[in-house]
Order: structure tokens, then sequence, then C-alpha cells
């Protein structure tokens, strides 16, 4: 690909060779000048790309936009002015005072593969910031091998190291190579970083990008057909050792399935041990299924958790925890979706930024949707549903309505006595229901009755602190979520509110003068809730933000002491109502009692 024009005008000799090779090494066209009026000069007279300006000779930065039409990338060598990263999306201000060449090198080329691949650095041009939603792995990949990448793509525990554009290592936890890279790639969801410099591990990974790609997609579509004839994913895989058992000959994947299943594991920590990748692990433990070989033990839940899509939370961490999802539905026009079903984050916001004239509308589950759902669970577990704040939606009268309607069914269905049926409501969205619904079933992982669960939740959801920002209040005013005057008040005035949830309901609860200063004291909020000398749980929400994301998941873990951070991407039902750019953040301080209920477990061996 064709890559973008640099001038750099720099009076330092040493520095400006420095940037000209490094950059001209990485396959840029540089031209270098020494003074303002070359570097003038050049800038008139050519369609620039990029322009690196000393601090002192910014007017030599002057020039006519490039040949596709967009302003030039100005990225000005300052000594210690106030950083510039936020106030321009075309200007951004290096401090490079104290950087040594190599340093300053990598951070001018962050923001120029930025620029070619449309991500925004961050506020220490350390990364480039994007969301798998919006930029699916498959076409960053591509563009990353065309920019000639080498560093590490992060996305929540998966990691990618590349090595000039190609993927050299790959781990999700403790699952390795091509296996790690096919997991990522089933991954519906996750904001990403990319950080330019070494890959940071050892080549494991030896197919070119194609073939890997390939390999994924093949092992994408054999996972969901091997999953299509297996139970849910937390059942225990049991050895059935019948006659046949040792005059069979069993693949080397078998072999180590086999071996697990006489350890009482689950289906997903089976798919961890063995090497194969997933989709092949899966079918070799539907053919063992098939032989007799092995079968299959109801996941040991005395409760289970249900919640509503306005949770947001990821569906693999969902599935992993057995909490059972209730889509709300999103209405554009004529068309009816399914939150998270039938529309996903990243299309609904290309859908919410084509369809302007349309304004999205937002239905919860009807009652005979629960009733549907309820009847899944309760012949074999007690339930306890927890749901979105009542105050803002229907939903939770819907589940009440269901469980109440129901009882004689359930009953009949348990055989055994009547089903525990515990509907609550949360009094939160968003992240603030994800935590609650996650620590809720870790409590019912560890023993606690849907009683002992509800009266646990209920106590600690007043120490539960949501609080967020929007772009704008006009969905929130449309939505009839906020009034009609003070969102015009705000907006004519550059007042940029703090909300939060109060009582269950949407209220401003601070305000400040530009968006600059909004999460600085959203943080400052936060932390005057909590006592900050001790731990918290903390959630991260945005609704195709991935930088402010970033940014507000750094102030939290400086200004408070942060045990376990969840981050979610809002999903359609609660971006209609908050539209794209919005970003919070809960905070929830467990007493000594509640952490140990409520704690990760360990990971299964």
């Amino acid at each position: 690909m064709a890559r973008p024009a640099v001038l750099v005008v720099d009076s330092q000799e040493h520095r400006r060779k420095e940037i000209t090779h490094g950059l001209a090494g990485f396959g840029y066209e540089v031209i270098a000048a020494a003074d303002a009026e070359e570097g003038q000069r050049y800038a008139a007279g050519l369609a620039l790309n990029v322009i690196v300006v000393e601090s002192g000779l910014r007017a030599s930065a002057a020039a006519p936009p490039a040949g596709d039409g967009t302003a030039p990338l100005v990225v000005v060598l300052g000594g210690g002015e106030p950083d510039a990263a936020e106030a321009s999306e075309t200007t951004y201000t290096i401090d490079a005072r104290e950087l040594e060449a190599p340093e300053l090198l990598r951070k001018v080329r962050t923001l120029l593969v930025g620029r070619e691949l449309g991500l925004a650095a961050d506020a220490q041009l350390e990364s480039l910031l994007g969301d798998l939603q919006a930029l699916p792995l498959f076409e960053l990949l591509p563009a990353l091998q065309r920019a000639v990448v080498s560093g590490r793509v992060v996305a929540g525990e998966a990691t990618l190291a590349l090595e000039d554009g190609e993927v050299v290592a790959a781990r999700i936890g403790r699952v390795r190579g091509a296996k790690a890279f096919c997991r990522l790639a089933r991954t519906e969801a996750a904001s990403f970083k990319l950080l330019l410099g070494p890959p940071g591990a050892e080549r494991e990974i030896r197919q070119d990008l194609l073939s890997l790609m390939a390999s994924a997609m093949e092992d994408q579509h054999r996972f969901d057909e091997a999953r299509a004839g297996l139970p849910e994913m937390s059942s225990r895989v049991k050895l059935v050792m019948g006659p046949a058992f040792f005059a069979t000959q069993f693949s080397p994947t078998q072999q180590v399935v086999l071996a697990k299943a006489q350890g009482d594991h689950s289906i997903w920590t089976v798919l961890d041990a063995v090497d194969a990748l997933d989709g092949t692990a899966l079918e070799a433990i539907v053919e063992l299924q098939r032989l007799g070989f092995v079968q299959f033990a109801e996941p040991e839940a005395r409760v289970r958790i249900v919640t509503d899509s306005t949770c947001d939370l990821p569906s693999e961490l969902a599935m992993r925890n057995q909490v059972h999802v209730v889509p709300l539905s999103v209405i554009f026009g004529e068309s009816i979706y399914k939150d998270g079903l039938d529309l996903k984050p990243g299309a609904f916001y290309t859908l919410l930024q084509s369809r302007r004239e349309t304004f999205p509308r937002t239905s919860p589950p009807t009652r005979g949707e629960f009733l549907t759902d309820y009847r899944l669970l309760v012949g074999r577990s007690d339930v306890v549903s927890l749901h979105l704040s009542g105050k803002i939606s229907q939903t939770v009268e819907n589940a009440r309505a269901a469980a109440e309607e129901g009882s004689g069914e359930f009953k009949r269905l348990r055989r055994d006595g009547a089903p525990a049926l515990e509907v609550v409501d949360s009094g939160q969205v968003s992240a603030g229901l994800a935590v609650m619904a996650l620590l809720a079933a870790r409590m019912a992982r560890r023993g606690l009755s849907a009683a002992e669960i509800r009266s646990r939740v209920e106590a600690m959801r007043p120490r539960f602190h949501l609080l967020f920002v929007v772009d704008t209040l006009d969905y929130l005013v449309r939505g009839g979520r906020i009034g009609k005057a003070r969102g015009t008040i705000g907006a004519l005035f550059g007042i940029k509110p703090i909300l939060g949830l109060v009582d269950g309901e949407i209220a401003a609860v601070d305000k400040v003068r530009g968006a600059k200063a909004a999460q600085p004291r959203l943080v400052e909020l936060l932390v005057k809730r909590v006592d900050a000398g001790k731990p918290v749980i903390a959630g991260i929400a945005h609704a195709a933000a991935p930088v402010a994301a970033d940014r507000l998941r750094s102030l939290l873990r400086e200004n408070l002491q942060v045990a376990e951070l969840i981050e979610t991407e809002i999903g359609p039902v609660v971006g209609a109502h908050v539209g794209p750019g919005c970003v919070g953040a809960v905070v929830f301080q467990p007493t000594e009692d509640e952490a140990r209920l409520i704690a990760a477990p360990p990971e299964e061996a």
C-alpha cells in the first residue's frame, strides 16, 4: 500500500536524522527540512499527509490538504507545552525534551499508524485504541500487515504478538498459539490496544496471516456445528469405560479428552487442556459421546442467575458463569431486533448513524418470554432473576408477573417441590447490572441459596455507584429519560453533566464546563463515595468510545484500589438511550464477609 508522505522540520540535526531515517526504514516517503523557510517551501509545494515539526518552527506546518483532501496530521515536538492530543484531531504535541530517539520515533510512528488505520491514540501516545466491533480482527490484521507493524494487540486477557505484520504468537489465559488466535477470532466484541514495538514473545505460530485466518474461519464453523450437539459448556465430562473401550483406537485429541474426563472437569476446562483447536476438540468430545465413552453431568448449579441484556455482559463471560440473559428488543421503524442476538453493538451504532431520521425505541421482554426462559431452568435449579432498575423499565415487573403466573407450573416441573424464584430490582443498568449479576453468580457457585443471594444483593445494592457522561443529551431527551429543558440548557452553555443512577433513576449529580473535565470529576465523585484505602470492584462500559474508556480505566486505577475491573460495551438497548460516545463506571466496595463470597474463583486445574 502507498505509505503517507512525511515532512520532518527540525533544527536539531541529530534528532532530525534519527526520525527521518527511522520513518524511511518503515517505508514512509520522508522529506527533511532544517529551518522554517525550507519547511514552508516543502509544505506549500507537496501533497503531505504528515508533518513532524519542532515547536519553534510551527509556522512551517501550514500546508494544503493531502491528495485525498484530508488535512495533514501535525506532530509538534514540544518542550513541555500542555498535551494537545485532545484539543485537536489533527494536531498532537509530544514533550520531546527527555525522550531518546527510539522512544520519540515510536510515538511518532504510533500516530502515523493510527492515521492509516483510523485509530485514535491514548493521551500518552503509548498505544492506539479501537474496538473489534468497529474494526473486526480480520480487517485489523491485514491493515497491520500492509503497514508492516511489529508490536502487540491486547484485547482483554488476549494478546497477539506481531512481527513485520505477521502474527507470531498468541495467548488467552493459559491457551497459546494458533488455538488462542482462533479463540480470539470468535470474540464478538472487545476493546483493544495496539502497542508498537518489539513483539515481546518468541515465534510460536508458523502460518502466514492468510492461512491463519482461514484456519480460524474453519475452526469457527466446526466449533458451531459441534457445539449444537452438546449440552451447556459448563457441563461436566464423565468417563464411561464400556466393554469396547480397550479395543478402540483413540486419536491423540480423544486421549486427552478421556484423561480429563476422569477428573470431573467442565467442557470449558477440557477445551483449555487439549492442544487441538477448539472446534477439533469439541468434535472429539461429540464423537466420544456417540461411541458411548463419555457422558455429561448437568452443571451443579443449585441456583441459576437470570438477568437481562441491558447488563451488556460479554456472552462468553455470561456462559462461563452460567448467567442466563433474557434479551430486550430494539425497534427501528418496522424492524424489531433482539438485543445482542439479532443486533450486536457494532452493527447497532452503524445503523444509528445511517438512519439518523429514525429514532430507535426499546421494549422489555414480555411476561410470556420470561415464562419460556424460566421453564428451561426451574426443573433443576432455583432462580434469582436480577434486572435493570424498575424506575426506567417495565422489565422487572414483567419478570415478577411471569414468576407469579408460572408458580403452579414450575412446581410440577420440579416434581420434588416448588422451586425458589426470586425476582430482584437491581436499581442498576449496564456495567452496574453486569457486575451485580456476576457477583450473584459467584455466590451461587459457592452454594448460597436463592433467598440468601437475594438478601445479599439487596444489602449490597446501595453501595453500587454508577456514574456516566454522554456526548450529547439528545438521546436521553428523546427517550424521555431526562428533561428537554435541562438538555437544551446544557448544550447552550457548554455544560457537561455528570449523570448517575439515583434511587434507580437517571439524574444529573454534578456538572463541569467542557468535556475534558468530565472524566476526572466523575472519578473524583466515585472516590468520595467509597473508602479509597480499601479494595473495590469496578466496571466500565462504553458506547463505541474505546479512547474514553481507556482514559477512564487509567483514572480509576490511579485513584482507587481496583481489585477487579470488568469491561463491557454498551449494547443496542442502552445505547439507544445514551447514544454513541457514552462512557461510565461503577464501583462497589465489599465488606470483608462479602469479599469472601464474591471473589473470582481460582481457575480450574
